[in-house]
């Protein structure tokens, strides 16, 4: 059961580091969004980088954001939850349900996905794909890289809660103290 552990406490760190990383794109999004405001209010532009670059890079600095933060958000329980279904729950019956769904449904559903954006974004970068925008951005590729990216920390979140929940459902009392589950209070 310490393996589990181990394993999730990595995986944990591992995601808060892709996260963390992904928070710069906030604050160029922030100055990408008041450039974008600027230039328009007041017509200047910037060689090479029109109206439609600028908002395509928001879009790409917010798909970045959520990307980078998909698979932290979810071991730090920030996701939605359905409280009609678990609110009456004790403790274990929830970590029960958090167990199963996601051995029959994140699982499977991380496995038939993860392929397929590997495919989405390798196919986009051999293809040099670039804006359908004759003024737009060049390499899409990237962001679509960044979809590759969130399902991969999907995948490596999912692994890591349910190591948890297996060590607080199956360990002893004392290891099912130290995991952390989706419904105790995280260690930071």
């Amino acid at each position: 059961m310490q393996f589990f552990l181990k394993f999730a406490d990595a995986v944990e760190r591992l995601l808060k580091r892709i996260a963390d990383a992904g928070a710069w794109a906030f604050i160029a999004c922030i100055a990408v969004i008041t450039l974008d405001v600027v230039t328009r209010k007041f017509g200047f532009q910037f060689p090479g980088m029109g109206s439609t670059r600028l908002q395509e890079l928001e879009w790409h600095l917010h798909g970045v954001l959520l990307c980078t933060w998909l698979g932290y958000a979810y071991i730090r329980n920030a996701h939605v939850r359905i409280d009609v279904f678990v609110g009456g729950l004790s403790p274990r019956a929830k970590l029960w349900l958090e167990f199963w769904c996601l051995i029959f449904f994140a699982l499977p559903y991380v496995v038939v996905a993860l392929p397929y954006a590997q495919e989405f974004w390798l196919v986009s970068w051999r293809q040099g794909e670039s804006s359908d925008a004759p003024t737009g951005l060049p390499f899409r590729w990237v962001i679509k890289g960044f979809l590759y990216l969130a399902f991969f920390t999907v995948t490596a979140a999912v692994l890591a809660v349910l190591a948890r929940c297996t060590v607080a459902l199956f360990g002893t009392a004392e290891q099912a103290a130290q995991a952390y589950t989706p419904f105790a209070t995280h260690k930071g």
